[in-house]
């Protein structure tokens, strides 16, 4: 499976952005914070869901706007593409469309099916990994992701055979397991076993009741004893454990009266205080010299500095101007080109006024400024553009009206038909075709009533015959009128016809006599054919055709005389629209006069259209605002000149005051102004700096005699406190408190030890006795005595607690056999234990077969397939090192791993650097890879920056494998170092920029 393109509509900072990603190498190069990290979680989501919330907020929420989500379009190894749709403002799957090539839509099954049933944490660790995982071995060596990987190679798809496994041996050790009692059949065998036993019991309770009797009595004498002898034991124990505790404290309670006596006791009446104190004054006097040693350096320097201290007494007193032509300097400076602009400026907007005078039409100046060009001068001139424009338009729309009226009433009268339809003879033979379709009824009424004289229907009710005739002859009325054309209603005409012959065929007489109808039916049909138009002999459909003739033929009567109807008012229509159009003609004429007169009035050409007049008076307009800028630009050249000689004048001035020659060039004056400013403002920093640096003088030598004082007043207490303590300088006053401080820490030890002999003692009467007894036996002899006792102890105790639960034991014996009577339940209740022991036995045998064959499965799979992840591995790993580890050992079964180099003995990850290890760790992942692929459809391959901790020669050969690794799998690659780039793709052609 290999990703074609990447659409994000919503993810993070990113919104409505695609990538097309090759089908080999991918290299993804951006800045920090350019997107890298959330494209490859972007990835995630969309083939498995989002991840959960933070803090209340979606992780990755669509910052940029847009749906959160997306969709991966996908190339299967058969060519098949499909199409991942996923979209959510939460954690979760969230809402997934799989479209598939044959425009099918699935959901989250289809998916599981593309991915080869990897999940989320196989595709995470294994193909969608950054540093953080590359850095933990951990990630690749969890049993989910091993598992996954064995069920594809055995044929379970994504199923984990470790999770399998696990969940039948906890199935199978709920049942049953060794030495287990908190299982099912364990507890039903402890129940069946129980009840045999107690069945036996019962068969003999006359005999267990004495013998329990009896055993309880003993029992009773031979816990009195034990009692005795555990309470001599216990007191033994107990004061050997304390002979053994004191011995450590006795003895060091020796030594330290030994060492207390070796010290010299004068120390003692040093206070404790007396070593702080002494650094107290010591530092004192330090501080005290230090700050006379400072104050003497800072009037030394203030001295220095107040004698390089000069200034000119007459350019601070002329400071004032001074600093006003210095702030107006650079005004000055730019007036120059200020007024060449201005006069620039001035040329310039003079030839774009004489260049409009010429396309206005050759005007002067003056003639141009006579011209009105005012907003109501404008409001008129477009009203009379838009009365010029509207009479036109109306003229030239009812000319085209009236020519397509007239081709309308030339056209409709080509269209009316010829004058060879008569009218009369159109109705006299619809008359006779009309009789025709009387005469086929009246003989099928004759036909009719002969039937009946025939005596026919005599068993059938006279009415009945009549009502079935009257509804036949009623459908060929119907069928008949409709044929015959009545047009407002046909089929109403045919059934009145028919109605009519019904009601004559129940009145039996009225029509015709009934002999000779024939023949009157016959004459009558012949002259009503010869009305028609038709021969003698014409047959029903030759008359059928006749009808439909005549009816056509009466339709375009029609018609022609409705199309000669609307040609009569087709010509008074023309006739209104001539009556209009010469109307529009008028109007336009005058409105064209007025226009005319208009611009007469203007001074402006008579000719001029209305669209051009506008033209003319916005370019007087354009010509009159020219002017005015041009004016001003002149205005302002001559006051900046007026400005630059007034600033030469001021500064002329100033240099007669000071005696200072002036400016050989005007080009000097602006630094000559400059020079002076910078003058007087150092004249007076430095008249600033002279008093302040008197003020300064005067204040550190009022202070140096405080600080003489304060250092005389600290070496004197320094030297009365040496006097007290009998120390004749720092040094040997500082080995005196160290001595006095030793010997009370010995004080307070031996106070401690004391102590913890008077509390093992029990009393100071008892103390003398415990040290000489623990000082003169040998510690091994009282540890082993201790041990001796506290083994009696503990099997006297083991031996009572048994007596005594012996005997609650017998005591309840006893009281059950005196009132129990329960064989018979406890016959039936083994029965029933032993069919749900026999159900359970059953179920855990099922699980042992299934675990040993799934065991013995994955061992296969392991001895047989796992060697070739491990030969991946190390083609891999061999080629980063450059074979200094030739050889990766992992034992089946197990979580963890080895490698041996070419010489010496194997090292476990932990032994490695961390550059190597990651390097394993990516050898090892692209060997699972490649098994992957080898039982399912690959998947991509996404790493984040994965190769900043390795050196440069294994960073080249890492980049080397991933190319290599990328000829067989689609591989993309974050990162935000050019130089990674460059070893991953040097010619740059699968390089996308992101950001």
């Amino acid at each position: 499976m290999r990703i074609e393109r990447i659409e994000i509509d919503g993810f993070g900072h990113f919104a409505g952005e695609r990538w097309d990603l090759n089908e080999g190498l991918t290299l993804v190069l951006g800045q920090n914070e350019a997107g890298k990290t959330t494209l490859l979680n972007a990835i995630r989501a969309l083939l498995f869901g989002f991840e959960s919330t933070r803090d209340g907020r979606a992780w990755y929420p669509a910052f940029a706007g847009g749906k959160r989500g997306g969709r991966l379009l996908l190339r299967m190894q058969d060519g098949a593409r499909w199409t991942v749709d996923r979209h959510g403002e939460r954690g979760g799957v969230g809402a997934l469309v799989v479209e598939a090539p044959n425009g099918n839509r699935g959901g989250q099954e289809e998916l599981m099916g593309l991915l080869g049933g990897a999940d989320r944490d196989l595709f995470n660790n294994i193909f969608a990994f950054g540093l953080g995982e590359l850095e933990s071995f951990s990630s690749l060596s969890a049993e989910g992701i091993r598992g996954r990987i064995y069920g594809a190679g055995i044929g379970l798809g994504g199923t984990s055979v470790l999770d399998i496994e696990r969940r039948l041996r906890a199935e199978q050790e709920a049942t049953y397991r060794p030495r287990g009692q908190e299982q099912t059949l364990a507890k039903l065998l402890t129940q069946m076993e129980g009840l045999r036993t107690r069945i036996a019991e019962l068969e003999q309770q006359p005999a267990a009741y004495e013998q329990a009797r009896s055993e309880l009595a003993e029992l009773r004498e031979h816990h009195a004893q034990l009692r005795m002898t555990r309470t001599d034991a216990v007191e033994r124990r107990e004061h050997l454990r304390r002979l053994l505790d004191a011995q450590v404290p006795a003895a060091q309670l020796s030594t330290l009266q030994r060492e207390l006596g070796e010290m010299d006791p004068r120390v003692d009446g040093l206070a404790p205080d007396t070593e702080a104190t002494l650094d107290r004054l010591l530092a004192a006097q330090h501080e005290a010299a230090a700050a006379l040693a400072t104050l003497d350096e800072s009037i030394v320097d203030a001295e220095r500095r107040r004698a390089a201290v000069t200034c000119d007494p007459a350019v601070l007193a002329e400071t004032a101007e001074i600093e006003a032509l210095r702030d107006e300097r650079l005004s000055h400076e730019a007036r120059a080109a200020d007024e060449r602009e201005a006069l620039a400026a001035a040329s310039r907007l003079d030839g774009e006024l004489q260049d409009q005078l010429r396309q206005i039409g050759g005007w002067s100046e003056q003639q141009m400024l006579g011209i009105d060009d005012s907003i109501a001068a404008v409001e008129t001139l477009r009203e009379h553009e838009r009365r010029v424009v509207a009479s036109r338009l109306a003229a030239e729309r009812l000319d085209e009206r009236l020519e397509a009226a007239r081709s309308d009433l030339a056209s409709a009268q080509g269209d009316l038909p010829g004058g060879d339809l008569d009218e009369r003879e159109l109705v006299a033979r619809r008359a006779a075709l009309s009789g025709l379709a009387e005469l086929r009824i009246q003989a099928a009424a004759a036909d009719e009533r002969e039937r009946l004289a025939a005596g026919a229907t005599d068993a059938v009710p006279r009415w009945l015959v009549s009502l079935g005739a009257a509804t036949l002859l009623l459908a060929i009325g119907t069928l008949l009128g409709g044929s015959l054309g009545f047009q407002p209603a046909g089929t109403v005409g045919g059934a009145a016809l028919g109605i009519i012959a019904a009601v004559w065929l129940l009145q039996g007489r009225r029509a015709i006599a009934p002999t000779g109808d024939r023949q009157v039916i016959a004459a009558r049909r012949a002259d009503l054919l010869q009305r028609a138009g038709l021969p003698a002999d014409a047959d029903p459909l030759t008359i059928d055709a006749a009808t439909d003739a005549v009816a056509t033929a009466h339709a375009a009567l029609r018609s022609a005389e409705q199309q000669r109807a609307r040609l009569v008012e087709r010509r008074a229509s023309l006739e209104r629209l001539e009556v209009g159009a010469v109307d529009a003609r008028a109007a336009r004429d005058e409105t064209t006069a007025a226009w005319r007169a208009w611009l007469t009035e203007h001074a402006l050409a008579p000719d001029l259209s209305p669209e051009a007049a506008r033209q003319v008076v916005a370019a007087v307009a354009a010509a009159r605002r020219l002017v005015r800028e041009r004016d001003e630009q002149r205005e302002r050249a001559a006051a900046i000149g007026d400005a630059a000689a007034r600033f030469d004048a001021r500064l002329d001035l100033l240099l007669m005051r000071l005696g200072r020659p002036l400016p050989a060039e005007a080009s000097l004056r602006p630094s000559t102004v400059v020079a002076l400013a910078q003058e007087a403002q150092l004249g007076a920093a430095e008249l600033v700096r002279s008093n302040d640096l008197d003020a300064n003088i005067a204040e550190l030598r009022g202070r140096r005699a405080p600080r003489v004082a304060t250092l005389q007043a600290a070496s004197a207490e320094l030297a009365r406190h040496l006097e007290r303590c009998g120390a004749a300088d720092a040094d040997e006053l500082r080995r005196m408190t160290a001595t006095a401080a030793a010997r009370g820490r010995t004080r307070h030890e031996m106070r401690e030890a004391t102590a913890t002999l008077l509390a093992l003692a029990g009393g100071e009467d008892a103390l003398p006795i415990l040290v000489s007894e623990a000082g003169a036996t040998d510690p091994a002899a009282l540890e082993a005595q201790r041990e001796e006792v506290a083994a009696e102890v503990a099997r006297l105790e083991a031996e009572e607690s048994a007596s005594l639960t012996r005997e609650g034991e017998l005591r309840g014996e006893i009281a059950r056999l005196e009132t129990a009577d329960e064989l018979g339940s406890a016959r039936q209740e083994l029965a029933l234990l032993q069919g749900r022991a026999d159900e359970e036995a059953c179920r855990w045998e099922v699980r042992a077969v299934a675990l040993a064959l799934l065991g013995e499965t994955r061992r296969r799979y392991e001895r047989e397939r796992q060697p070739q992840v491990l030969r991946d591995a190390e083609r891999y790993f061999g080629a980063i090192t450059e074979g200094r580890y030739p050889r990766i050992v992992a034992a089946p079964g197990e979580a963890n791993v080895r490698v041996e180099p070419e010489s010496g003995a194997g090292r476990t990850t932990d032994e490695l650097s961390r550059g190597t290890a990651e390097q394993l760790y990516l050898a090892l992942r692209f060997g699972l890879i490649e098994q992957f692929a080898r039982v399912t459809e690959p998947l991509p391959v996404v790493m984040d920056d994965i190769l900043v901790n390795f050196d440069r020669q294994r960073a080249t050969r890492a980049a080397r494998a991933i190319r290599d690794l990328a000829t067989r799998h689609q591989v993309v690659f974050f990162t935000c170092h050019p130089q990674t780039a460059e070893l991953l793709d040097p010619d740059g052609a699968a390089t996308v920029h992101l950001g």
